[in-house]
């Protein structure tokens, strides 16, 4: 009873109420009737720790009413993409005296108002507010005020968002883990103050097209528990700033690069992340058409934990190089480039057993 899942199958195997149709909807698309729920919130709500209603057809006010008095247990809340949430229901919600993690991800009625009330009464541990345009900088100011001991799981829409208001949430001293889409107006005036969040170990930041190489040096020298790292669209960024990485985040497990037609990234920037960051095993570049050729890496890539290598959008690397990565590390599996995996050709023999080269002499050589 620890977790609603609006499925039939659930209700038959989990749900201990009677046994008839009536919690079902005769809608194909909605398997749960509000009554039915109702029930199983009445009958079994004390026990419920963890609820799940995203895209729920029959929720409504009155069902949150009923779910709210009689779920007293309940720590995490999933209500998101439900349009009858609003600031009434974060009213509501407060009152919750168990509440430590809520997603009201794209519920686009919530507004600051209803979000400043809810954290004043609930100190909160994660919040998921993503595509969330009517919260702003008021919301920020709240969880400065209300959250800054206990929050460490937040995702942000940043549509609405300034330098100065990003530049606030390093004011966050416990966050772990931060998300922000949509940075189109963020810069590194902005997220260079994220650097002081000293137990930042996930970091994603989506469309950051004024990010540069300075910023990501600042987050890889300060931030010393920094394992995930994703930014999106950073066509701004530069190899000095994966040097960086590579030479300040030894920790660095996960890193995400996604742009389109960028040549700033070579693969001077690759060979550091790979060389500098032992414990990395996922490494994604998608769109970077500066990465040509890394064989140098390869006796590097063979002690490493790399397991996952995506290379979307590279199509400047050559495919005797994707050849020799899979048969000297055949650990690694390689997405996103050429659909399937390459086979030891005659390209990889030549590698290991060099054919027979006439040697001539010193004034027959040209340059």
């Amino acid at each position: 009873h620890s977790l609603i899942s609006l499925t039939k199958q659930w209700y038959q195997r989990r749900v201990r109420v009677p046994t008839d149709d009536s919690l079902f909807s005769d809608n194909q698309n909605s398997f749960v009737t509000e009554a039915g729920l109702s029930r199983v919130f009445v009958q079994c709500g004390k026990t419920l720790t963890n609820i799940s209603l995203a895209r729920c057809d029959v929720l409504s006010s009155d069902l949150i009413s009923i779910m709210v008095e009689f779920c007293v247990a309940m720590t995490y809340l999933n209500i998101s993409s439900n349009y009858c949430v609003d600031d009434v229901t974060l009213c509501q919600l407060a009152t919750c005296q168990n509440l430590t993690s809520l997603d009201i991800a794209n519920c686009e009625r919530v507004t600051d108002g209803g979000m400043e009330m809810l954290v004043s009464q609930r100190p909160l541990t994660k919040l998921n507010a993503g595509n969330l345009l009517d919260v702003r900088v008021r919301t920020i100011e709240s969880l400065i005020l209300f959250c800054a001991q206990s929050l460490q799981n937040l995702l942000l829409d940043g549509g609405n968002l300034q330098d100065e208001d990003v530049a606030k949430l390093g004011q966050l001293p416990q966050l772990r883990m931060l998300e922000i889409q949509y940075c189109d107006e963020i810069t590194d005036v902005g997220i260079t103050p994220l650097s002081k969040l000293a137990h930042l170990s996930t970091l994603r930041l989506y469309r950051t097209f004024n990010l540069t190489s300075y910023s990501v040096s600042r987050l890889a020298t300060n931030l010393s528990s920094l394992s995930t790292l994703l930014l999106s669209d950073c066509s701004e960024i530069d190899d000095r700033g994966l040097v960086s990485l590579g030479r300040y985040s030894p920790q660095l497990e996960c890193l995400e690069l996604a742009q389109s037609y960028c040549h700033t990234l070579t693969d001077v920037g690759l060979g550091a992340v790979v060389l500098g960051c032992p414990r990395l095993h996922t490494l994604v570049l998608k769109g970077l058409k500066g990465v040509r050729s890394f064989i140098c890496l390869i006796p590097a890539l063979r002690k490493r934990r790399l397991t996952h290598l995506h290379l979307g959008g590279c199509q400047n690397i050559p495919v005797s190089l994707l050849e020799t990565v899979a048969a000297f590390c055949p650990r690694i599996s390689i997405f996103g480039h050429y659909a399937n995996r390459v086979k030891r050709s005659e390209f990889i023999k030549n590698c290991i057993d060099p054919p027979e080269v006439e040697v001539k002499k010193e004034g027959d050589m040209k340059e």
